[in-house]
């Protein structure tokens, strides 16, 4: 099953993200080693507004990464993530 490589890159990544919360953060972490074929199950942004969304596949992921880890991944606005990572 392909998608089997999406949740194993998914467990490599929680790995090394710590205590990380972005789900862009952690999805552009798991699709940097994926094949163009795999990244076609992820949603892209609206090209209008630059915003992400959720398809149902990126809501199974974050189902399971919060069963995996503990650590429920949140989508925020892209202001919300120019705040934050102004910040750090």
């Amino acid at each position: 099953m392909p998608e089997e490589r999406i949740f194993e890159q998914l467990r490599f990544v929680s790995s090394y993200t710590g205590d990380c919360d972005d789900w862009v953060t952690i999805k552009k972490q798991v699709m940097l080693n994926l094949p163009p074929a795999l990244r076609k199950n992820f949603s892209t942004r609206d090209p209008k507004t630059k915003e992400q969304w959720l398809n149902d596949f990126e809501k199974e992921l974050i189902t399971y990464y919060k069963e995996m880890t503990g650590i429920k991944l949140i989508l925020r606005t892209l202001e919300e993530r120019r705040e934050l990572f102004d910040v750090l």
